[in-house]
């Protein structure tokens, strides 16, 4: 259909039902018209509508501007495209993004004539993000319960068909028992001390998604691609990370190396070393992975190196509004957002420096954000080698639930070998423990 034929169409299903007008009148206007004609046509439908009236073709000559044979002419040409199959919302939405596109080609017309050679690049960055959001436009109709309860109650349908967790697994029998699977739309902000594991936790929790066939996208800010695949392939092939770092591999080992390299290969999993620290450039890039690679779980090493820019804001309010944009990106596009986080110095000052919310680097917001907050705690990173029974705490690490919006909050242990930088199933006592118990 040509753009004036969707004008009709919506103009005779305007015409025919006035629930269309009430549901969309937001977005309803004249300049979502091209046709000079049909926007009076619009013009005397909106008037009509506001006066509470119904369509009424004697009516609507009284107020248009047309005479009367003309506007019956033009309303009978026009009333021949409501069978056209084409729903009034798909008039409106194809309306809406021609215009949001005219404007947007404008724009970038008139943004490259002024800006310099040094700001091509923000331009190029800032045009992907706005062609990226062209088809997005605020739903004006009011919340519907019977269409809300109808997404729940199929959701509900579809967790009862499946057999085992409704998320996506962890890879942990223990913590996929206590999440039920990391969540679509939700935010996990894993936290804990520079060299306390957390990257190594994360890089296991993505690996295990993507041998679950979830694709997974890892945005490394610190760490290389390099550095990044050595941890992967020496915890699966259990072949030390400073061995494959400095290429003292015996036969055997090396062998390995190949074999598992390979089998991660065929993973959809996708390491994305970012030379950009801005947060819209982050956002695009994960919107790219939803488009193309179909990506379900993104995780962001770490959440302190991602910048926003905002001029007269503090560190803390610029980081708490990064953390509110991941929340949101995760709402929009129906993913799980996994983004780490630094711990303030404050957690070394207390008694067995167990992390709390507090501790969260510019916490702010980070835990207003976060659905689950997520901390590593390895005892004898800060030399406590025995726990308050005698046991051993080498080797041992505690995965710390400090926040469950859906899920709860308490702990499990699992076994941490840092030779592989591989976290494992505890081989002690792995059962969840209550914060009551803690």
């Amino acid at each position: 259909m040509s753009r004036d034929e969707v004008e009709k169409a919506l103009l005779a299903k305007l015409m025919q039902k006035k629930d269309y007008y009430y549901t969309f009148f937001t977005v309803l206007d004249t300049d979502l018209f091209e046709s000079l004609l049909h926007k009076e046509v619009f013009s005397v439908i909106d008037t009509l509508y506001q006066q509470g009236e119904s369509f009424d073709i004697i009516k609507a000559d009284k107020i248009s501007n047309l005479n009367a044979f003309n506007m019956q002419f033009e309303i009978a040409k026009i009333m021949s495209f409501e069978s056209y199959y084409m729903p009034f919302e798909s008039c409106v939405e194809y309306l809406i993004n021609e215009k949001k596109l005219i404007k947007f080609k404008d724009l970038i017309i008139d943004l490259s004539k002024r800006c310099g050679e040094e700001d091509i690049n923000n331009l190029i960055e800032y045009s992907v993000e706005k062609l990226g959001s062209i088809g997005e436009h605020n739903d004006s109709g009011l919340p519907d319960m019977n269409h809300q309860l109808e997404g729940f109650l199929y959701e509900v349908h579809e967790n009862c068909k499946k057999e085992g967790i409704t998320g996506i697994t962890s890879g942990y029998k223990c913590i996929d028992e206590h999440t039920n699977g990391w969540k679509n739309q939700d935010l996990i902000i894993v936290g804990g001390a520079s060299s306390m594991g957390k990257t190594s936790l994360s890089l296991n929790l993505a690996l295990n998604a993507a041998k679950s066939d979830i694709p997974t996208v890892v945005f490394s800010y610190e760490m290389s691609v390099n550095q990044l695949l050595t941890r992967v392939v020496s915890s699966e092939s259990y072949v030390e990370n400073k061995s494959i770092s400095s290429g003292e591999l015996s036969k055997e080992d090396y062998d390995r190396v190949i074999d598992y390299s390979n089998k991660v290969k065929s993973l959809p999993m996708y390491i994305d070393e970012c030379s950009n620290t801005s947060l819209r450039y982050l956002i695009n890039r994960i919107r790219r992975y939803v488009v193309s690679k179909k990506v379900k779980l993104v995780m962001i090493d770490y959440l302190q190196l991602v910048n926003n820019f905002n001029k007269g804001r503090s560190r803390e309010q610029e980081v708490s509004q990064i953390a509110r944009a991941l929340k949101n990106v995760a709402k929009e596009l129906d993913i799980c957002v996994m983004a780490l986080s630094q711990l303030s110095r404050n957690v070394q000052n207390r008694a067995g420096c167990r992390p709390c919310l507090a501790d969260l680097r510019e916490s702010g917001e980070i835990e207003q954000a976060a659905d689950t907050v997520v901390f590593v705690y390895r005892p004898e990173y800060y030399g406590i080698e025995s726990d308050e029974n005698g046991n051993s705490t080498i080797g041992k690490a505690e995965i710390i639930f400090a926040k469950g919006r859906n899920i709860g909050i308490g702990s499990v242990n699992l076994d941490f070998n840092n030779k592989f930088t591989k976290f494992v199933e505890s081989s002690s006592d792995n059962s969840f423990f209550t914060v009551d118990e803690l």
